[in-house]
C-alpha cells in the first residue's frame, strides 16, 4: 500500500507545493506548462500511466499488484485535453481517453 501511494504522489520538491505536473512521481506531464523538454512540449500526451509495486512477501509469493492510468485516479480524457490544448488536434483520429484502473493483485500459478 505504501508503494501504491508513493506512485500517486504529486508533492512537486522544486516548488515545495502539491501539484500534478512533470516534476513529481505521479508524472503529469498532460498538465504542465514547462512540458518535460526536450522530449515533450508544454502539456505534452506523456506521463506515467502503468504502475507496478510488490513488497518482500508479495515478490516471495510471485505477487504483485499493477494498475493502469495515473496511480492517483486523476483520467485523462483526450477530448477535454483536445479542448485545451487544440496544438494536438493533430492527434485527435489516434488519441484515447485513458482512464485509471484500480490497483490490482496478480500472482503466478504453483505447477
Amino acid at each position: 500500500a505504501a508503494a501504491q501511494r508513493f506512485l500517486a504522489d504529486h508533492y512537486d520538491t522544486y516548488a515545495n507545493k502539491t501539484e500534478p505536473n512533470e516534476r513529481t512521481l505521479c508524472g503529469h506531464i498532460d498538465l504542465s506548462p514547462r512540458g518535460s523538454k526536450p522530449w515533450q512540449p508544454e502539456y505534452g500526451i506523456a506521463g506515467a500511466v502503468q504502475n507496478k509495486a510488490a513488497d518482500a512477501t508479495m515478490i516471495k509469493e510471485m505477487a504483485f499488484t499493477a494498475a493502469l492510468g495515473h496511480a492517483c485516479g486523476i483520467d485523462f480524457k483526450s477530448a477535454d485535453h483536445l479542448k485545451n490544448h487544440p496544438e494536438f488536434a493533430w492527434e485527435k483520429e489516434i488519441l484515447r481517453d485513458m482512464p485509471s484502473r484500480p490497483w490490482t493483485r496478480f500472482q503466478a500459478e504453483r505447477p
